[in-house]
């Protein structure tokens, strides 16, 4: 991605105004139109969005019911996934080669910095030939420089991909997603009518079973459903242009993100014609706040930890003699209930004199514990790379531990964190570690000894955590076979 070239805008005066003045007055009249949010979604965490892209006129209200939920929030990168209109690009996905744009509000900064690390890469590529009249990007410049100033964009075109081309744009998207990142998918939904090869009913009803194919797939996308919307596609034949732009979010967004649909229009909306129109729906990927107000201990009961670690062993074993891993639900009639909360989980194992035998875990509450618990441990006996896999005759000699988190919470500085009470991490140039709150006190260590190993931890130099890094902390609630009540 080359800093000093622009991009063309190939929309201004077409697909919406080309002043500045006229432009800033429409996006202002589309915000005045959307509802104020309810008081129940004032703290989520919003990881993504969807939203239509049709010139303002005929979707740009909808679009706004979406915009207008992030407006003003702290996000420095957008990533804008998007449909190619004009080029076959098979299983890749395609970036600017210029490194900004222009819209009649100013510049519009991409950001180079993630592009390089896509473009390491070979299913991310760069052309602007690609990216210069693709309607799918451009339409949502403007609202992004509206509710977000001061985000840069990293505008992503892809074709129609193969399942595990999804997937894996997906999870290299997930590499260079954090906290400050929002995902944003450009998207229509079907477009009936003959020039648009989908007249699957007729006239007299088209409307009607337009939306409702609309919002079955809608119920899909909600459900993270990627193998089933593909299956559904096929059935349906439905001309949403952006599934497969949307099948790559979910593979990139958090399973424990909701999706809410915030509007749904049609273009007959304003020019009443059932024989043909397209259809607009504009919705968001959530997170609710942690939930239990009490002390993290009195979140999981002796009992609720003893299910815990059974399951942990269990799914060690079964993985041991089915020469697989089982599937996350394999013992969900046996979790607990308060495991059914979404919580981030370590499953560390301990050789029988002590030493580590394998850990690996997830900070983000995704998931149910449950299902954390029962993938983490199979990961920490066959997948932490530090050791070789772990043997059947190894397998009654491990002693679990299970870490139970409470989700992330940024600091303001490092001098918040409190050693042996909170996990933590550290980011930094792209660098990335995170602790348990148990090393620390293990290992007895000062916090300033903690932040040394740490930022070694990451690949950075000791001191690197002083100046420049970022911290969250989380608290655990830790606990083993070692330390359960034999009975």
């Amino acid at each position: 991605m080359d800093k000093t070239k622009k991009l063309e805008n190939t929309l201004a005066g077409v697909w919406y105004p080309a002043s500045r003045k006229a432009l800033s007055n429409l996006l202002l009249n589309l915000a005045a139109g959307v509802p104020p949010a309810p008081p129940e979604d004032a703290e989520d965490r919003i990881a993504a969005l969807i939203v239509p892209h049709a010139g303002y006129e005929w979707s740009g209200q909808t679009a706004a019911y979406a915009w207008e939920r992030v407006r003003g929030k702290r996000y420095r990168r957008v990533i804008l996934l998007a449909p190619t209109h004009r080029f076959p690009l098979g299983d890749t996905a395609v970036l600017p080669a210029s490194g900004s744009t222009e819209t009649p509000l100013g510049p519009v900064d991409f950001d180079a910095e993630a592009a390089e690390k896509l473009l390491e890469s070979p299913l991310f590529k760069e052309s602007d030939r690609v990216h210069e009249p693709e309607h799918s990007t451009q339409i949502q410049y403007p609202f992004i420089q509206s509710v977000l100033p001061e985000a840069k964009v990293l505008p992503i075109i892809v074709g129609p991909l193969s399942p595990e081309a999804a997937r894996n744009i997906g999870e290299a998207l997930r590499k260079i997603t954090d906290k400050d990142t929002l995902a944003v998918v450009s998207s229509d939904f079907i477009h009936y009518g003959e020039d648009f090869g989908y007249t699957p009913f007729s006239p007299s009803d088209s409307l009607e079973n337009a939306k409702r194919i609309n919002m079955a797939a809608w119920e899909l996308m909600k459900l993270h459903a990627t193998d089933i919307l593909i299956k559904f596609e096929q059935k349906t034949h439905a001309t949403i242009c952006g599934l497969d732009p949307i099948r790559v979010l979910m593979n990139l967004i958090p399973w424990s993100a909701e999706g809410k649909l915030l509007h749904y229009a049609t273009s007959s909306d304003r020019a009443p014609d059932p024989e043909r129109f397209v259809c607009y729906l504009s919705a968001m990927f959530s997170q609710k706040p942690f939930a239990h107000k009490g002390p993290v201990s009195e979140i999981l009961s002796a009992g609720d930890k003893k299910a815990l670690l059974a399951i942990a062993r269990d799914s060690i074993a079964f993985a041991l003699k089915e020469g697989k891993f089982p599937e996350t639900d394999q013992f969900k009639e046996r979790a607990p209930e308060s495991s059914l909360a979404k919580m981030g989980a370590f499953v560390t194992l301990h050789s029988p004199d002590g030493s580590l035998r394998g850990c690996i875990g997830e900070i983000e509450p995704y998931r149910p514990l449950y299902q954390a618990v029962t993938q983490r441990a199979c990961d920490a006996a066959f997948r932490d790379p530090r050791f070789p896999s772990l043997q059947a005759g190894e397998f009654q000699g491990i002693r679990i531990e299970i870490s139970a988190l409470t989700p992330a919470k940024p600091v303001k500085s490092w001098h918040e964190i409190v050693p042996g009470k909170h996990g933590m991490t550290l980011e930094k140039d792209g660098h990335f570690a995170v602790f348990l709150p148990q090393v620390a006190t293990e290992q007895g260590w000062t916090l300033e000894e903690t932040l040394t190993y740490l930022s070694r931890k990451a690949g950075l130099p000791p001191d690197a955590w002083r100046t420049g890094a970022e911290f969250t902390v989380f608290e655990a609630i830790v606990f083993s076979e070692d330390a359960m009540p034999q009975t």
